[in-house]
């Protein structure tokens, strides 16, 4: 049976953030809403053909009769946007608190965007594969997204390239903000720079948990989170200083990556408290795209 998701704690520390961001101008959220969704706002802009998860309310029926084809009524919004949350659920973020942080982030940060009418998409990455949830706007969205972070278990392993291939937002685009470890073999360019190409201005919020990157003592076998066998860590001096470096390297590439593709990245301890952790984010956002929102 999937856990209560959230506890009351983490819930009514969403609802203090997401008041807190209204009166400080909103979300880093930007982009237009997908044509005839649900926060479309009151100033007619034209017409586009019905496909489906576009609200029915925007149907025109007496276009159909003239034409007999589906079209919605567009509406232009400039305070509406798009928000990807994305996490990577591998693993490799069953260690420490990883998990518990990452999961609590992204309900604050649903919750916040569905309040302030965004369209607001949560997809969970394993392996190759994206979980999604549709793009929906409208607090009636955040129960299932909840129940799908409740019922969530990292596992497997990490390819993000693969998985944010083809996130079902058909031609909306806006803020992708991903949680993750980012402890992908391929690095983290491939999966940034898949974004950045598709049009996503892009965050990432990297959770370590607190000497997961530390060497141990030589002779150790290390379980593989996301694969069957185990690792053992050399004895040699210079085997353990090539290890080593390669772990540097491999946490050095995604700051780098993330310059080289316009995203911002802040670095989060797993051990935070949630208004910590959130505080920290928009403090980075804010300090890298020069204020809290980037409308």
């Amino acid at each position: 049976m999937a856990e209560r998701f959230p506890d009351a704690e983490t819930l009514a520390v969403c609802e203090r953030f997401s008041l807190w961001l209204r009166q400080g101008g909103g979300l880093p959220v930007h982009g237009r809403p997908v044509p005839g969704g649900e926060t479309s706002g009151l100033d007619f802009e034209g017409y586009a053909e019905y496909a489906p998860g576009m609200d029915l309310r925007h149907l025109d029926w007496a276009l159909y009769a003239r034409t007999r084809g589906f079209y919605v009524r567009t509406f232009a919004d400039e305070g509406a946007g798009v928000l990807a949350v994305l996490l990577d659920g591998s693993g490799s973020m069953a260690i420490g608190s990883k998990w518990r942080l990452a999961r609590q982030v992204a309900a604050a940060l649903v919750f916040a965007g569905l309040r302030e009418v965004h369209q607001v998409l949560l997809g969970i990455a394993r392996g190759p594969r994206l979980h999604a949830l549709p793009l929906r706007g409208g607090l009636s969205f955040a129960p299932s997204a909840f129940e799908m972070l409740g019922a969530a278990r990292p596992e497997g392993g990490t390819d993000l390239a693969a998985a944010f291939t083809e996130l079902p937002t058909g031609h909306a685009r806006g803020a992708a903000v991903v949680i993750g470890d980012f402890l992908d073999p391929r690095g983290a360019a491939p999966a940034l720079r898949t974004l950045a190409a598709a049009g996503w201005d892009v965050d990432v919020c990297r959770i370590t948990a607190a000497g997961e990157l530390d060497l141990p003592p030589g002779g150790a076998a290390l379980h593989d989170p996301e694969g069957d066998g185990h690792l053992v860590v050399p004895d040699d001096p210079r085997e353990r200083a090539a290890w080593a470096a390669r772990v540097e390297a491999h946490r050095a590439e995604l700051p780098v990556a993330a310059r080289r593709h316009g995203a911002v990245l802040v670095e989060l301890d797993a051990d935070l408290s949630l208004p910590l952790a959130l505080t920290r984010y928009f403090q980075g956002v804010g300090a890298a795209r020069g204020g809290p929102g980037r409308r």
